[in-house]
């Protein structure tokens, strides 16, 4: 093999290793990207991004919010992991000043990915049942949900 092949295969070496770091360090970072959830005061944590997806719109990813304690028992506006960032139970909400939405979720991001979902309209209250077998839990528009009762 001559010394210029050789070279030329060492290059075409380098390049595929730095590709490949790079669309690795991509994935880690895309992964990685909070989504926009909120405490029970309302308030978006400065790890999180705020929600401007439509409600119908599917989520690509379980949530990832660093710093996050754990899972909590009052949600706003995001898509939560269950067991990992909402505790499995019966959640209501009011709607406020303007509707709201929420899904019961049993992927993220694929289509048929909705076990249950709905609307709530100004004035108006909702139990929704979490279910410890549930993927996840999306909540949209402004509505607190808060955990009433034990794990489903």
């Amino acid at each position: 093999m001559s010394e210029r092949t050789q070279m030329d295969r060492a290059k075409a070496g380098i390049v595929v290793g730095v590709l490949v770091v790079v669309a690795v360090m991509i994935g880690v970072t895309v992964a990685n990207q909070p989504t926009g959830t909120s405490d029970a005061t309302g308030s978006t944590p400065t790890t999180a991004a705020a929600v401007t997806e439509p409600a119908d719109r599917p989520t690509t990813a379980a949530p990832v919010v660093p710093g996050r304690p754990g899972p909590v028992s009052a949600v706003g506006d995001g898509v939560y992991k269950v067991g990992d960032e909402i505790v499995p139970g019966t959640y209501s909400a009011k709607a406020e000043t303007r509707p709201c939405y929420w899904a019961r979720l049993r992927s993220f991001g694929l289509p048929g990915s909705v076990i249950a979902e709905d609307n709530l309209e100004p004035g108006e209250t909702q139990t929704v049942v979490v279910r410890s077998s549930d993927a996840g839990f999306k909540a949209a528009n402004g509505c607190i949900w808060r955990r009433a009762g034990r794990a489903a």
